[in-house]
């Protein structure tokens, strides 16, 4: 079951972000003693990344962050996810930098792939479960680089791949359904009234790739402006 709240301003949106994320912080750090959480691309989330750049409370070094999916181009290329991220998170006065997993680790996109997901084990454990994996939902339905008639939607066992998206004619890098399976959290950070039909298929449980995911804590935080 998905539990959707719905927002009619950023402000409000950004607010119910900020405390359920510390919630989540607290509730995960007093069993363990690292926090694991992966990150979301795309221009929705950015303006929760700006806002939690500046959260002088939160325990920066006690949190390891990833990255869902990445299109595979260099880290400085405007269309990187991991740029985006780094300028927003790491703008604030914290120890991001120092905790986040770039998925840069090899030439190929391949190898770059194997070799994140032996990080994920390393750090993890040979399960890895993230705490939390922030996603968004496309107007196609897809979330992460997982796209709709794409080879990498059956995959079983990796937790992670390369993948060619021909609607996007890019090759990406991503979790897959196993990884995002195995997370004890998973929210869709959603932005505009023309989702509201994918929406309903996520929630319904539709055959577009976001509904697929069988995570048993999913919340969507929906700003429909």
């Amino acid at each position: 079951m998905i539990t959707k709240q719905t927002f009619s301003t950023t402000s409000a949106w950004l607010d119910a972000l900020l405390k359920e994320f510390q919630s989540l912080v607290n509730d995960t750090l007093r069993s363990r003693d690292r926090m694991h959480v992966a990150l979301s691309g795309g221009s929705t989330p950015k303006p929760f990344y700006d806002a939690l750049a500046h959260k002088g409370d939160l325990p920066w070094g006690r949190i390891e962050w990833w990255l869902g999916d990445e299109r595979w181009v260099p880290a400085t290329n405007p269309a990187s996810n991991e740029k985006m991220i780094r300028e927003s998170l790491a703008a604030g006065d914290n120890e991001f930098a120092q905790h986040f997993h770039s998925w840069h680790l090899d030439l190929e996109a391949e190898g770059a792939a194997r070799l994140y997901e032996a990080e994920l084990r390393r750090a993890m454990g040979n399960r890895p479960a993230f705490d939390l994996i922030l996603l968004g939902l496309g107007t196609d339905g897809h979330t992460a680089s997982l796209f709709p008639g794409t080879p990498v939607l059956q995959e079983k066992f990796l937790y992670t791949s390369a993948c060619f998206v021909p609607q996007m004619k890019s090759m990406r890098v991503t979790l897959t359904y196993p990884c995002l399976n195995a997370a004890r959290n998973v929210w869709f950070l959603v932005q505009g009234r023309e989702k509201e039909a994918r929406i309903a298929e996520l929630l319904n449980r539709g055959e577009i790739p976001s509904a697929k995911i069988q995570t048993k804590c999913q919340k969507l935080f929906w700003l429909t402006a």
